[in-house]
């Protein structure tokens, strides 16, 4: 007779093992622990998943990825400005308002990507991430102070300033759950973190760099 599976099991399952890999990362997460949150046996998560890399991919998919990317860069685009950055840039509008909402809406499967991502396939997606956000930050400090020489101090701090702020990114994620509380945190970190990028700016400046 063939089995039947259940659409309310399976998402328990997946439940349970989106928040198990948010918190232990896709290695440490173990279909024995997964199964008890589920309230299941772990033989029963086989039935629904051949393995727990069947599982980690139904959870963070191909289609995730892509569009948190998409956003991104969306993002990135909308805050290159002729006339530069501003510190108080509004973060609820436009691009920027429709990837925190992504982020919101998609609160532990982002930091699974972008916290615990290293160990799984996607290890490549935060180098590039910051990557995209260095050129686009560099570029943008080219246009606006053409006399920046851009030396490798100033290409070093810019880069730390970026993988801070995907580490924020992460550590925000995990301590907020309601949408409002998402965004005032962002909202908060973004003028931090542009701050430092013009105290940055006018450091180098001062100093020739």
């Amino acid at each position: 007779m063939a089995q039947i599976l259940k659409e309310s099991v399976r998402e328990r399952i997946s439940t349970a093992a989106e928040a198990r890999f948010a918190e232990q990362g896709f290695d440490n997460a173990t279909i024995d622990a997964i199964a008890r949150d589920a309230g299941v046996a772990a033989g029963t998560v086989y039935k629904y998943f051949s393995n727990k890399q069947a599982l980690f991919s139904s959870i963070v998919t191909e289609e995730f990825v892509a569009e948190l990317s998409r956003l991104t860069r969306e993002r990135i685009a909308a805050f290159a400005r002729p006339e530069g950055m501003e510190t108080g840039q509004d973060t609820a509008a436009g691009a920027s308002g429709e990837l925190l909402s992504f982020l919101a809406r998609n609160r532990l499967k982002a930091v699974i990507l972008l916290g615990w991502g290293q160990w799984t396939k996607y290890a490549d997606f935060v180098p590039d991430y910051i990557r995209d956000m260095e050129a686009q930050a560099l570029a943008q400090a080219g246009r606006q102070f053409p006399q920046l020489e851009q030396a490798r101090t100033f290409r070093f701090m810019v880069r730390r300033i970026l993988e801070e702020s995907v580490r924020g990114m992460v550590a925000i994620l995990r301590e907020f759950e309601d949408e409002a509380d998402i965004r005032r945190a962002f909202a908060a970190a973004a003028r931090c973190r542009m701050a430092g990028i013009n105290a940055l700016v006018a450091w180098a400046l001062a100093e020739g760099e």
